[in-house]
């Protein structure tokens, strides 16, 4: 993804990274998607539908966008379709990449966030500077989901 965005100065969209964003900014979309998060429940599609919709509609995304994580359901893709064409934009490429279970289980078995401002980690790919420290925020409590 690093490699695409720089190559064509396009923004990363990723649901987590919106999701993230959007509780910090305490949207009205973010703390619903928070309420069901806390409980460990999947955010329902009506709300992330409109979490990328107001993300797509950003000027920064006017040269293209790289989507991460969205859709991931039949729904999700219809209601993308309708966004962008609302938006006036359309899909030119899709990138469909698989990886093996053992490998998404090491990912998702390491990664850790920052309980304060919602940095994600990786024990093993992407560790924090100083040990228990967030890079971004300075904060000390980090959870796992």
């Amino acid at each position: 993804a690093e490699k695409i965005i720089d190559a064509y100065g396009i923004p990363h969209i990723s649901t987590g990274d919106m999701f993230r964003a959007a509780m910090q900014n305490e949207t009205a979309l973010g703390l619903e998607a928070k309420s069901y998060m806390d409980k460990g429940a999947l955010v329902p599609d009506e709300v992330t539908n409109g979490i990328v919709k107001e993300r797509l509609a950003e000027p920064d995304t006017e040269k293209g966008f790289l989507l991460d994580g969205f859709p991931r359901t039949l729904d999700q893709a219809k209601a993308l379709d309708a966004m962008l064409k609302d938006l006036n934009k359309k899909i030119d490429a899709v990138i469909d990449i698989h990886v093996g279970e053992e490998i998404l289980v090491e990912r998702l078995a390491g990664r850790f966030i920052c309980s304060n401002c919602g940095a994600t980690y990786h024990k093993i790919f992407n560790p924090t500077k100083v040990e228990d420290t967030c890079d971004r925020c300075g904060g000390h409590e980090f959870y796992q989901r």
